[in-house]
């Protein structure tokens, strides 16, 4: 018998067929794993750079002690009750049957196994990677939990010592002696594959090496998970049975299959950012950059993580700003590629449409580089679905493809982050430093990306916590970030600029003071902070008109007199309830191709059909055919996702800095008197006017005063006295200059000084302030702490813990189906995802479960149908509809109390939810 085949770790398995009798041995996969971890260490020199960094680590040491272990991550699969999930190999490879049972997961298995039983003075002194430390013993110890901690948990949570039973864990009950003998071997064994030289005076001592061991474990954690998640694809690593010493596998097998897996994965590119960054290459198209994007074209680019933030109107070209930068942050080492994060799965499609002509011009010309689209319904996007390109293949299997994607980082949306170039929404960053599972994978991306946060201003106290809690994240980790802004108050850009300089390790507070405006922020830790005002583009300097017009009549007389002119209108409701009313107090008066309907209740079809005919009808290419006389009536689904244009903006009154930035969709785009497009000359139109819809700020005004007019939209906008300082400093001007007045109005519109702001509203201010505070303590509370490293605490990572990007009432995914009294069919029956497209989301408080039906028929065809769907429906309401009268269609449902609810379908007008009447 060969020598290899005496080694007792030969005889436990560490891959095997789901239904057949293959298997890998154990030292095998822990090896294909290193192998990954090695060839993406070597081929990604700024990925090195990154955690050498960050560790504290010689590169030498740092090499070596990631490639130790990366092979030590499967320790716990030493165990017995591991081995004998298949008992049939058990007694092969050992034989021995076993009644234990797999209790604990095998990641929780190996940290443990470490810390109790292989980590002593005889592994320092037999094993050559820590006999080298001539260091004493416990002063190491923390710094290897760590390490080890951050290694065995890469099954997307730290792996932990408590029990099933909360009782701290025994590794005697999980491990025989001769499964720790096994793998002390594996141990001393596998260092030898990894010789080590003493460093000297190139490592932190070791009180100094802990702390920055404990930051970079996070970013260690993601690495091992992209590693294992690569090294365990049997069709990358097929499996081996045959005993071979570790020197011949490692040698023959892992390191020569590593290298080209990782290009078949979409890892390749990273190392082929474009050095020629220049506007006219990105963007050939635009032969006259505004102001803020020639300035983003020359600004200095720091050598350490660096924070931009670029607060400009709208229109004023800030997204091809934000891409020019990035790219010179690529080009200049900051990162290997870009994730583009936005508010909403509309702006995130938006996003990746543009992407896909530039994003390629940012990597070199023999570069293959991926661009993803993350979210929960990417997989309706064409575009999407066509670049993703099977293994061996080009996307859409074109080579002239205009985007592609590799079939491994298109599979899952936990991968998103790793792809070259990332659009998605803000969600799939924010999981990132929230204990959701494989949190470390998304972190671990976008550590080596430039982080771009579109609308930053668009998020509530609670989301706005965790991107402050993000950005520290990312500037420990290396990461460099812009944040992009119409309107941004000055209280929050100094949270965030603050948020990063502590990632930095900066000890005192950037102090963030000018009143510019177009401003772009920049901080490192090399160049301190510098704020720099920009000239704002010329197109987009404008005055507009503001009328305030308290009662709704007078608002419906104002857009049917414009719309008779021939003018185009939008009028931006705070609800859906406002909006349906809206609608209903102009459909009289208008013919039905005249007045469009847009809001977030439409099965998703259908919303999307509106979505193109409002882009055809108002858009950057419509014209005077397209627009003229049209009116829409819209929710906040118009502020941010599509680039639309009107003759006359009307808006329930909103925060102010909503106000400017749905002021930024009147005469967005040059056109003549008749409405029609102008490549270039100044607009012809009259001097656009804003309608703002809502009570006058009398001085008395009462506690009801905004809820009395919106009853729905006062739980929107729960700070009231903000909205009344927002009209009355709106009725003094009388007219908004863009950009002179914005900063103006929105400090003064937040400002802390409320003394002008009658007695009851301010009472009600302090409640809204006194919630806000309170979501901010939950983020504070569910966000992951840099400091404490990759770790299991008390009260997060718990098995049965839900940690929401996003506070606000929980929804319920609706589907939508047709009964005809034999069978059900979707909604919307076109395309290639028809149950998708006839999905709503409701408020569960309206829509929370489905109604049992007394019609057996239908109950059995329900039943059916459900085996047939994705997720055999469990993650959703299946609502059978009938025709009603019209076109509206009826079916039943539970709400949260319980109680039927009636929903009423109406292609035009959207769901309508009422409970049934007795």
């Amino acid at each position: 018998m060969k020598e290899p085949e005496l080694k007792s770790y030969y005889r436990y398995w560490g891959k095997a067929e789901k239904d057949g009798p293959g298997y890998h041995l154990l030292p095998y996969h822990c090896l294909d794993v290193a192998a990954v971890g090695h060839q993406l260490m070597s081929m990604n020199a700024a990925l090195r750079a990154n955690i050498i960094s960050i560790t504290g680590l010689a590169e030498t040491a740092c090499n070596r002690w990631l490639k130790l272990f990366l092979a030590l991550h499967d320790l716990g699969k030493c165990s017995e009750s591991f081995q004998n999930l298949r008992p049939d190999l058990l007694e092969i490879l050992q034989g021995k049957t076993s009644t234990k049972s797999y209790a604990v997961r095998h990641d929780s298995l190996g940290n443990l196994l470490w810390r109790d039983k292989l980590w002593d003075a005889q592994m320092v002194s037999e094993t050559p990677v820590f006999s080298e430390i001539d260091l004493e013993l416990d002063n190491w110890q923390d710094i290897f939990r760590i390490i080890i901690a951050a290694c065995t948990g890469h099954h997307g949570s730290p792996p932990t010592l408590q029990g099933p039973n909360n009782n701290r864990l025994l590794c005697s009950s999980y491990f025989s002696d001769d499964d720790s003998a096994a793998a002390y071997a594996f141990v001393r064994d596998i260092s030898t594959i990894f010789p080590f030289q003493k460093e000297g005076p190139s490592f932190f001592l070791p009180y100094e090496l802990e702390e920055r061991i404990r930051r970079s474990s996070w970013l260690i954690a993601g690495f091992v998970v992209l590693c294992d998640w690569i090294g365990s694809n049997s069709m990358w690593f097929p499996f081996q049975q045959k005993p071979m010493s570790l020197t011949d596998y490692w040698q023959n097998h892992a390191l020569p299959q590593a290298k080209p897996v990782l290009n078949e994965a979409g890892m390749g590119a990273s190392e082929s950012v474009s050095f020629d960054m220049t506007f006219s290459r990105l963007f050939p198209a635009i032969t006259e950059p505004t102001p803020l994007q020639r300035h983003v074209a020359a600004c200095p680019i720091a050598g350490h993580p660096q924070l931009f933030i670029l607060e400009d109107v709208t229109g004023s070209g800030k997204t091809e700003a934000a891409l020019m930068l990035a790219g010179r942050l690529m080009a200049s080492g900051r990162g290997n590629g870009l994730f583009m994060a936005l508010p909403t799965m509309a702006t995130s499609n938006a996003m990746y449409e543009r992407l896909i002509c530039v994003y390629r011009s940012m990597f070199s010309e023999e570069a293959a580089p991926s661009l993803v689209l993350a979210h929960a319904a990417r997989h309706l996007s064409a575009s999407f679905m066509a670049s993703v390109a099977g293994p061996g293949k080009t996307a859409a299997n074109d080579e002239t493809a205009t985007a592609q994607c590799s079939a491994w980082l298109a599979d899952n949306r936990k991968k998103a982050l790793l792809a070259d170039v990332g659009v998605g929404t803000i969600d799939q960053a924010l999981l990132a430093i929230l204990p959701a599972r494989f949190q470390s994978l998304r972190l671990f991306g976008l550590a080596s990306h430039i982080l771009i946060v579109d609308e930053v201003h668009a998020y509530d106290p609670y989301m706005n916590k965790l991107l402050q809690n993000l950005l520290m994240f990312h500037a420990a980790l290396g990461g460099s970030a812009i944040l992009l802004s119409a309107t941004l108050p000055r209280h929050i850009r100094r949270r965030l600029l603050d948020a990063f300089a502590r990632g930095c390790g900066e000890p005192e507070t950037p102090q963030a003071e000018s009143a510019e405006y177009p401003l772009i922020t920049a901080f490192s830790n090399e160049t301190g902070l510098t704020e720099t005002a920009i000239e704002a583009t010329f197109q987009r300097r404008c005055s507009v008109a503001v009328k305030l017009i308290p009662e709704q009549a007078e608002v419906v007389r104002h857009i049917l007199e414009t719309a008779r002119n021939g003018l185009c209108v939008c009028w931006i409701r705070n609800t859906v309830h406002d909006a349906l009313a809206g609608y209903e107090s102009l459909k009289n008066h208008m013919g039905a191709d005249r007045l469009m309907l847009f809001h977030a209740r439409f099965a998703m079809g259908d919303r999307l059909e509106i979505e193109n005919a409002v882009t055809k009808a108002f858009g950057r290419k419509s014209g005077e055919k397209e627009r003229k006389g049209k009116v829409l009536i819209a929710t906040q689904v118009v502020e941010q996702s599509l680039d639309l244009d009107f003759d006359l903006l009307v808006s329930d009154l909103a925060p102010m800095d909503l106000l400017i930035q749905r002021a930024g969709r009147l005469h967005r785009h040059s056109r003549d008197e008749n409405g029609n497009p102008l490549p270039d000359g100044k607009d012809r139109r009259e001097s656009p006017c804003m309608i703002i819809h809502g009570p006058p700020p009398d001085e008395d005004a009462a506690d009801d005063w905004y809820k009395s007019v919106f009853k729905k939209g006062a739980f929107v906008y729960p700070s009231h006295g903000c909205l009344w300082l927002t009209a009355r400093l709106l009725a003094d001007k009388t007219v908004l200059r863009t950009p002179d007045d914005a900063r103006e109005l929105i400090e003064a519109a937040f400002s802390e000084q409320t003394d002008k702001i009658p007695e009851p509203l301010r009472q009600r201010d302090e409640k809204a302030e006194a919630k806000w505070q309170a979501d901010k303590s939950l983020a504070h509370i569910n966000m992951l702490k840099l400091e404490e490293g990759y770790t299991a605490t008390i009260n997060q990572w718990r098995e049965d813990m839900k940690t929401p990007t996003r506070l606000g009432g929980m929804e319920t995914t609706v589907r939508l189906a047709r009964w005809d009294g034999t069978s059900l069919t979707p909604w919307y029956a076109k395309g290639d995802f028809p149950w998708d497209m006839s999905q709503v989301s409701l408020r569960s408080i309206l829509v929370d479960a489905e109604e049992e039906h007394d019609d057996q028929v239908l109950a059995a065809e329900i039943s059916r149908l459900k085996e047939r769907l994705p997720d055999k429906g469990k993650w959703s309401v299946l609502v059978p509809l009938s025709q009603g009268e019209g076109v509206r269609w009826r079916g039943q449902a539970l709400n949260k109390r319980g109680a039927t609810v009636v929903l009423e379908y109406d292609p035009l007008t959207g769901v309508m939810v009422g409970e049934k009447e007795e």
